[in-house]
């Protein structure tokens, strides 16, 4: 794992480390859930990272950001959990995803929703420099129904002004 980051490449072997974090209580509602081949199918794609945060040898968190060969370079953080919340593990993640997308790929602007009411969350990614750009109504389909989210992005220029 690179100090610089913080977080490493996640593979396969991974899968039942992160499936198991995704169906920790009260996951399913914040941060979803899918099958180990529906996540064998999306690290098999290009243009998906999985980043994995270890401790100790063991998957601590993960995060999955899409879209790393959009023409615009736009990418989007799909989804970031960590198996102990409220430890720093998740913002210690979250850096390290931010340092990786922008030092690693030709990405300009990582963004990423965020359910509205999910108050902890938002404040978090504004700690780490995102910045809420509005409100997407009915963006989500539950089976309760539809839901608000926050979208929220950091660009590569707000990054390097971290003194990156």
């Amino acid at each position: 794992m690179s100090e610089r980051f913080g977080v490493d490449l996640a593979g396969p072997d991974d899968i039942p480390a992160i499936m198991a974090i995704e169906r920790l209580p009260g996951y399913d509602k914040l941060v979803g859930r899918w099958d180990a081949g529906r996540h064998r199918a999306e690290m098999a794609t290009p243009s998906v990272r999985y980043l994995a945060l270890r401790e100790g040898g063991a998957l601590a968190g993960f995060a999955i950001v899409l879209g790393l060969d959009d023409p615009n370079r736009r990418a989007h953080l799909k989804r970031i959990a960590v198996a102990a919340p409220g430890r720093g593990g998740g913002a210690r993640l979250l850096r390290g995803v931010i340092d990786h997308v922008f030092a690693k790929t030709r990405t300009n602007r990582l963004d990423l929703d965020v359910f509205v009411g999910n108050d902890r969350a938002k404040r978090a990614y504004e700690r780490a420099g995102f910045t809420a750009e509005g409100v997407m109504r009915e963006h989500h389909a539950t089976p309760e129904g539809f839901r608000d989210v926050w979208l929220m992005s950091i660009l590569r220029r707000e990054w390097q002004g971290d003194s990156h």
